[in-house]
């Protein structure tokens, strides 16, 4: 039995992990980090690539170690190593550097080898531990079902990213015709944006910051691009008020009493679907140069497959395209699925009206089962799916294991 079981290998999963070994002594045998990819934070590459991101939205202090300073230090002591490690504003690193750095972590507290290849099926909690099941070993003699004394759900975005309901029909009639998939979505498991992306016009399907990198990724590689956007472009630095980071606006927010209220205070604060000024400015760029059209506020009717090529209706108008790509995010149901569904049912964790955990200050859904991430937000707030969330969630999780028997 192992004393910590962290289901999910992305970074709040590996920041979880760090925290529990570096900050809270717990013996690196007895964690394990369960994920379905071959290698932890596979799916954050595959992610952060296909959109195109250079440069992280978050600022030098937030990563996977630590200590906030670690990152900058790992640059330095790296001197002549990276062309322009960091971007203004707010010393931003870039995607090379972020991952090199958490490559460095993974490998200082040896947690590739703690590793366990599956995905969690079901989540049964007893008197004396957890019970996780676990499907998809890679191991044929692997074991079914993992027990730990306590569990950390550090579950990312939903595995099936948001299709509208147009595009999801023409690829179902595309599928019926036996013809190779024309529309997809940048998020789809297995999909790579440099691999096989036939044809010279892309229109691409959302105007988050998501969105418009891919835009103008496939504008520098020579393609002509068409962004379709149901809103105008809403330009914040961040995707919340840094206010959020601290006291300005979390010492009230941890005063509310009801879920609810923090929801609709989580709702208030996200700047959803919205890109930071300097992705803008490489957008107007790719405008002004005429390889990139964007159609703002503009309502996608359907689409159909027309002389070898997608017809897409809009507005009354045909738009006729080579290939689709849809940057149209994730649904926003709780993380975990049917599983989690199963658990919550058999042992009445508290949920809010909006299906996420509620949890006390040490992320605790149970005395067994904690959570950071998307999970954690109605105590972390609206920072806490992102990489500052992560930290926060980790510091706490380290509390947690620091001061309870658990061994």
């Amino acid at each position: 039995m192992l004393d910590w079981l962290v289901i999910g290998g992305g970074p709040h999963g590996v920041h979880a992990a760090a925290r529990l070994i570096g900050e809270a002594g717990v013996s690196r045998d007895r964690v394990r980090i369960l994920d379905d990819e071959d290698v932890l934070l596979a799916r954050w590459r595959r992610c952060t690539r296909n959109t195109g991101m250079r440069y992280l939205r978050s600022p030098a202090v937030h990563h996977l170690d630590l200590s906030s300073s670690s990152l900058q230090h790992f640059v330095k002591g790296k001197k002549g190593t990276f062309a322009r490690p960091f971007t203004r504003p707010y010393s931003r690193p870039s995607l090379d550097v972020f991952d090199r750095h958490s490559d460095e972590v993974v490998a200082r507290f040896g947690l590739e080898a703690l590793h366990a290849r599956g995905r969690a099926t079901a989540l049964a909690i007893e008197e004396n531990c957890v019970r996780v099941g676990v499907e998809d070993s890679p191991d044929a003699a692997g074991a079914s079902e993992i027990e730990a004394r306590q569990v950390i759900l550090a579950l990312g975005a939903p595995r099936e990213p948001a299709w509208p309901t147009w595009a999801r029909d023409f690829a179902a009639s595309a599928a019926e015709r036996g013809e190779a998939p024309r529309i997809q979505h940048i998020f789809d498991p297995g999909f790579q944006l440099d691999e096989g992306l036939d044809g010279d016009v892309v229109a691409v399907v959302g105007a988050g910051i998501s969105g418009v990198q891919v835009a103008v990724r496939l504008a520098r590689a020579g393609r002509r691009v068409v962004l379709l956007s149901r809103h105008a472009l809403r330009i914040h630095q961040f995707d919340s008020d840094p206010g959020w980071q601290g006291p300005k606006y979390m010492a009230g927010f941890s005063r509310l009493e009801d879920p609810n209220e923090r929801r609709r205070r989580i709702r208030e604060a996200r700047h959803r679907g919205s890109v930071p000024p300097d992705v803008h400015s490489a957008l107007r760029c790719a405008m002004a140069e005429g390889t990139v059209e964007h159609r703002e506020e503009v309502e996608i009717e359907g689409a159909q497959a027309e002389d070898g090529r997608i017809s897409i209706a809009v507005d009354g108008q045909q738009i006729p395209v080579d290939r689709v790509l849809l940057a149209t995010g994730f649904p926003s149901d709780r993380p975990g699925g049917a599983w989690l569904d199963r658990a919550v049912e058999a042992h009445g964790l508290p949920c809010a009206e909006c299906g996420y955990p509620i949890v006390d200050r040490g992320l605790r859904w149970h005395p067994r089962v904690l959570v950071t991430g998307a999970l954690a937000e109605l105590e972390i707030g609206p920072v806490a799916r992102n990489l500052s969330g992560a930290m926060r969630a980790g510091e706490r999780i380290a509390a947690v294991a620091r001061t309870e028997l658990v061994y």
